[in-house]
């Protein structure tokens, strides 16, 4: 009898501590898929206990930091680089162009899997998600709250609690903000101006413009002069006007995609409307949406302020262009999006330590604000904007401080692990739709089917 009783007691022991741990969720977010959203800046004393980093490097050490960036956003990244490796006679950062995002993300993949990822990368937190679930990434706020290496309160306020957010599972910091951007529209000023058409603020008044704008001289259905060219992978864009219609393309919170539902097919109807009415279009051959306006083909278009440089440059001569938030709907809820800076957590100590004080370098007031001033992106701090040198910049280009004010309605898009192949099934339905070869509802109601099953198979990698 003893010796049973002994034995229901052990099982009992087991089964108690089984049930105290929980393994982490799919979706990168913790346990009960609770979102990044509810209590990112959570510090109570609750958190684990305070990590012990190293705050000095005794021996010289090389990282290398993985990047997609090219033309003038690489040369910027270069000059800061250069600038940093000057500054610190122990720390050598070597840049490693890897391409593309997909290029450098299937390589991110690769090194991962192969056991040999880098110091630092620029990567999405959609992506970043894989990472965290695998416990790759190292957790900056020991660092950011370190007395000796760290930032004070008033810096860690000064990063827009947008961008910072992005960067935050559980309460721990995973990656700091880097190449941020807003989706805009871009606009030909004189085209606006002869047709008489105020810069549009609502889906409708935006509707009526793209008509009033497109140019179709011989009638015969393939305008000279489209009235809006949108991106041609629409389904990785489609967020704001979601969430314009009163919805949400995926709920990270739930860890679900909300491909068909009402307020999905009330944004796909509006988008439709127009190319089916030949007053917009994807961007096709052309690859950038930005491509045709540059060249006098478009009188609007959607795009990235990281394409500021191309108009600024590519533009045919003569060209007036500006830019302004997306006209809103139900709601006026505006895109922001770009990459983080993240640190692999497969270092050493010290070479941990190096990583976060090049992070560190390059999120700080000054860097972000050469950074913003020779690209596309915006500054990752807030006091920028109070520099001398920036407020002249931008009395030169007032079309970069546009995004300061929808800052405070803005969004990033959700984190979801697999989201990513969920929304390359919703584009392929979708171009079914702008091809009138399906409809939206049979469109919508096999992305959602598919794009179910396609998160499933990429969390089973």
């Amino acid at each position: 009898m003893k010796r049973i009783l002994a034995l229901l007691l052990s099982l009992v022991l087991v089964f108690g501590l089984v049930a105290c741990n929980s393994p982490k969720d799919t979706t990168g977010n913790g346990v009960n898929n609770e979102s990044n959203q509810s209590n990112q800046s959570d510090n109570s004393e609750s958190d684990v206990e305070e990590a012990i980093i190293a705050t000095e490097i005794t021996n010289p050490v090389e990282i290398e930091f993985w990047h997609a960036m090219s033309g003038a956003s690489g040369e910027a990244l270069q000059k800061l680089t250069d600038d940093f490796n000057a500054a610190n006679d122990k720390i050598t950062v070597k840049l490693v162009n890897q391409g593309g995002y997909r290029d450098l993300f299937d390589k991110l993949m690769g090194a991962a899997k192969a056991n040999q990822l880098p110091a630092i990368s620029q990567i999405y937190s959609n992506r970043l998600s894989w990472y965290v679930s695998k416990d790759l990434v190292e957790d900056l706020k020991p660092y950011m709250e370190n007395e000796k290496v760290g930032l004070t309160k008033d810096e860690i306020e000064d990063f827009p609690q947008l961008f910072l957010d992005d960067g935050i599972w559980d309460g721990k910091q995973y990656a700091m903000p880097f190449n941020k951007s807003q989706m805009v529209l871009f606009y030909n000023v004189d085209m606006l101006k002869e047709a008489g058409i105020e810069v549009p603020t609502t889906w409708e008044e935006w509707k009526e413009a793209a008509r009033k704008l497109t140019v179709d001289k011989d009638g015969n259905g393939e305008p000279e002069i489209y009235g809006l060219v949108l991106a041609n992978n629409l389904s990785t864009d489609i967020a704001p006007w979601v969430k314009q219609a009163g919805g949400e393309i995926i709920n990270e919170k739930e860890d679900k995609i909300n491909f068909d539902t009402p307020e999905t097919k009330e944004a796909v109807e509006f988008l439709n409307s127009m190319i089916q009415e030949k007053i917009a279009r994807l961007a096709g051959e052309d690859k950038n949406a930005n491509v045709p306006l540059q060249q006098g083909r478009a009188a609007m278009c959607v795009a990235s302020t990281s394409a500021i440089p191309y108009l600024e440059k590519d533009s045919i001569e003569g060209l007036n262009w500006f830019a302004a938030p997306l006209p809103g709907h139900k709601t006026n809820d505006q895109l922001f999006y770009g990459t983080n800076v993240t640190v692999f957590n497969t270092l050493s100590p010290e070479e941990k330590l190096a990583a976060w004080e090049y992070t560190k370098f390059l999120t700080d007031v000054e860097s972000t604000a050469y950074f913003s001033q020779q690209t596309g992106y915006l500054p990752v701090r807030k006091s920028v904007q109070e520099l001398d040198s920036y407020k002249s910049f931008l009395e030169e280009k007032p079309v970069k401080a546009i995004s300061f004010p929808s800052m405070e309605i803005g969004f990033q898009g959700a984190r979801n692990i697999g989201e990513i192949n969920a929304l390359d099934v919703l584009g392929e339905e979708l171009d079914l739709v702008f091809s009138n070869e399906k409809s939206i509802e049979d469109a919508l109601k096999d992305a959602q089917e598919r794009g179910e099953r396609a998160m499933k198979e990429a969390r089973s990698n």
